[in-house]
């Protein structure tokens, strides 16, 4: 019955039916709302054709006709005030009271946006000083989707903050509101749309997703169902046909008391497609908004997109973008707030997304960030401390927005570092003097050498400058700061604001960290280096380095390094060695133009890795999968102690084009892999690993391990005479 009622409902819609002949307003116009100062104001709804509507506001008087049922007036911009009376007259005459001029601000994101002043600290005596007859709250949470832009948020209202109404409404949101409105003396409205558990990707509108590339899969998948295209013309036509035939043959089945028929599918274009899909929540809580006019957006979201490192990044400008187009507002401030510590397992999901949060803030200049990772609870994902949130919001709005060009609004930010010695000086923007928040030493820096390897670090401040030194990393390259979601931060500026996480330096290249981390590479010679996240340019091997033209002597020995890094730090390497096998234009990556492929043994095997399982030694023998092929799993070579049965190190390749891509050496005495590249063509979703797979298929087939990694690079190497 359920999905009756929506799709009946869907088709009311896609129809724009109207049933009352009287003049009507979307729910976010009622009695008590705030309108935006100072800027042009749109006041719209429904009527019947031709009907003249006219809209009056302190003093102020505009009119408009109904054109297929919808009207709109638009208003000069007014100073901030009220109360005032707005009248909107046609056939009959609306009256709506209590209405003020001054500030009005979206909340939006996910579960602790949403969560509410009655479960934060201290609630029962926060509830009670809510009584702020200019602070007014509309609470948009419907906790629908829908497939289209939907026009009103119906059966919702205004209402005037009390202790009644607010202890239901968003906690971050109303002490946003509390600290502008007294610090400015401003009317403030807020706006609260959000729905726990979400992603962003149902908050952002299909033009949003257009605007990065890397969302082009997103954009693609939506571009058929918008309105106006040809898919969505002839879905629609079908779903109503579909809709109506349904319809008479459920009331014959109801007139003659037999069982109502099932409703049918609705086409692509108009099938619901939930709370997790892309645009829905836009839809529905967003699009009727969006000729209301509003100074800008609060945002605390992102529990539910952790793990997807600067991906994320991506999506919140895909997100930024599509509002302030819709809006109508290019400049919109957009002010969200940075995770707080909580365990999600892996620790590197969450650092990278405060890593991507913190890269969208400092590539947008409308936006700011709020960090809270002093006020977090790693054991519960909404730490209840929701005060401090919207008091760091309102910070920035206070700042930017509203003229307190004084205040220390933003965190601790890295602006710079330099390498002195067995020193690494960080200086930080957003401070003039850095300190601790408990008279501690600062917490939770860590310096690294050319081995990547993270030790504990000593940090001497001094104005806006950290000074790092540590025992254990006599030449440091790299710095990290709280690299872990298991932290209480105390490093703070002026302000008590706390400095969020961020790492910086650099490593020199691969091929220069090759020889500390392996000397005996010293004796050999760079053939090939290559990226295995950018390894193919069609069907030719993409090389970074291809020096096989100049090294024309006679091979003697044949070597592979393998450079691996993670977005913690942790850095993983193998070194290979054999007697030649090939000539030097085939050693390389694999391609379908060397016309021959490689499942032998290879005599005279060294290994030396820092990966844990992985021996390390001189061997007789070992063997080499350079496939460019697709393959499979038969051990049609006969490699001692290979499965037929799982991809391993006895495979067979099984066509002569470019395919899926073999690039293994193995240890098979050893019964193991030393480095697989496999899958050349998938960029980060490339099979990369050192050592056995600890998955179904030792050799990383089928693993797409590429994405754990964030700098890749192989180096092949020969020696000649």
């Amino acid at each position: 019955m359920k999905r009756s009622t929506m799709l009946l409902a869907a088709l009311c819609a896609l129809a724009g039916v109207q049933v009352a002949a009287d003049v009507r307003l979307p729910g976010i116009l009622s009695d008590n709302m705030v309108l935006q100062r100072d800027t042009p104001l749109k006041i719209w709804g429904w009527a019947d054709d031709g009907e003249e509507v006219t809209v009056t506001l302190n003093g102020q008087t505009a009119k408009a006709t109904a054109v297929k049922g919808r009207w709109e007036v638009g208003l000069n911009p007014m100073p901030a005030g009220g109360p005032y009376e707005l009248t909107v007259s046609g056939k009959n005459q609306l009256k709506l009271g209590n209405v003020m001029l001054g500030e009005v601000w979206i909340c939006s994101g996910q579960s602790n946006m949403e969560w509410r002043l009655n479960g934060v600290e201290n609630a029962r005596a926060e509830i009670d000083q809510a009584n702020l007859p200019n602070v007014r709250l509309f609470n948009g949470n419907t906790y629908r989707a829908s497939g289209s832009p939907q026009a009103d948020i119906p059966g919702r209202k205004w209402v005037v903050c009390t202790p009644q109404t607010a202890a239901g409404f968003s906690a971050v949101g109303y002490f946003f509101g509390k600290f502008v409105n007294e610090e400015t003396k401003l009317p403030v409205g807020l706006i609260s749309v959000n729905w726990g558990g979400t992603r962003i990707e149902p908050w952002t509108s299909y033009y949003g997703f257009t605007t990065q590339k890397t969302l082009e899969g997103i954009a693609n998948q939506l571009r058929d169902i918008q309105p106006g295209t040809d898919t969505y013309k002839k879905d629609t036509a079908e779903g109503i046909a579909a809709i109506e035939a349904w319809v008479a043959q459920a009331k014959l089945a109801q007139a003659n008391e037999w069982p109502i028929p099932d409703v049918p599918d609705l086409p692509g274009a108009l099938r619901n497609r939930g709370h997790g899909a892309p645009s829905t929540l836009y839809n529905n809580m967003i699009a009727p908004l969006t000729n209301y006019a509003v100074r800008g957006a609060l945002w605390y979201q992102g529990e539910a997109n952790v793990g997807e490192g600067m991906l994320y990044r991506d999506k919140m400008n895909a997100l930024v973008a599509s509002w302030r187009k819709e809006f109508n507002n290019p400049k919109m401030p957009f002010y969200f707030v940075q995770l707080a510590p909580y365990n999600y397992g892996d620790p590197n999901r969450l650092v990278s997304l405060w890593e991507a949060q913190q890269a969208f803030a400092d590539g947008d200049e409308y936006a700011g960030m709020a960090v809270i990772n002093d006020i977090g609870n790693f054991r519960d994902i909404h730490p209840r401390n929701k005060r401090d949130v919207g008091y760091r919001l309102a910070l920035l709005a206070l700042k930017r927005d509203y003229g307190k060009t004084d205040l220390v609004a933003d965190s601790p930010a890295y602006q710079s570092h330099e390498v002195k010695g067995n020193q690494l000086i960080v200086t930080m923007r957003n401070a003039t003097k850095l300190s601790t928040s408990d008279g501690q030493p600062a917490r939770y820096f860590e310096l690294a050498g050319a081995d990547c390897k993270f030790y504990p670090a000593t940090a001497e401040l001094n104005g806006n400058q950290i000074t790092l030194t540590s025992p254990q990393v006599p030449e440091p390259l790299l710095m990290r700061f709280a690299w872990t979601p298991d932290i209480t931060v105390n490093l703070v500026n002026e302000n008590k604001l706390p400095a969020g996480s961020f790492r910086a330096g650099e490593l020199p290249p691969v091929s220069t960290l090759m020889k500390g981390l392996v000397p005996e590479t010293a004796d050999l010679q760079i053939a090939y280096r290559f990226n295995p996240f950018d390894a193919l340019n069609g069907s030719s091997a993409n090389y970074l380095e291809d020096n096989s033209a100049e090294l024309t002597g006679e091979l003697t020995k044949v070597g592979y390094f393998v450079y691996l890094t993670e977005p913690s730090g942790k850095m993983s390497y193998a070194f290979v060695t054999m007697d030649p096998f090939a000539t030097i234009d085939k050693i390389g990556l694999p391609v379908a133009a060397w016309g021959e492929q490689f499942q032998k043994i290879v005599k005279n095997l060294t290994v030396k890795s820092n990966v844990d399982g992985v021996k390390n030694g001189t061997f007789e023998d070992g063997n080499i999968e350079f496939f460019f092929s697709n393959y499979g799993a038969p051990n049609s070579a006969n490699i001692p102690g290979a499965s037929s049965n799982s991809f391993d190190f006895g495979d067979t390749p099984n066509s002569r084009s470019q395919g899926y891509g073999s690039f293994q050496v193995h240890n098979y005495r050893e019964k193991q892999t030393v480095f697989a590249f496999n899958n050349f063509s998938t960029r980060n979703n490339c099979d990369l690993g050192i050592g056995n797979c600890p998955n179904e298929n030792s050799d990383w087939t089928f693993s797409r391990a590429g994405s754990k990694y964030n700098r890749a690079e192989i180096i092949v190497l020969v020696q000649t005479k």
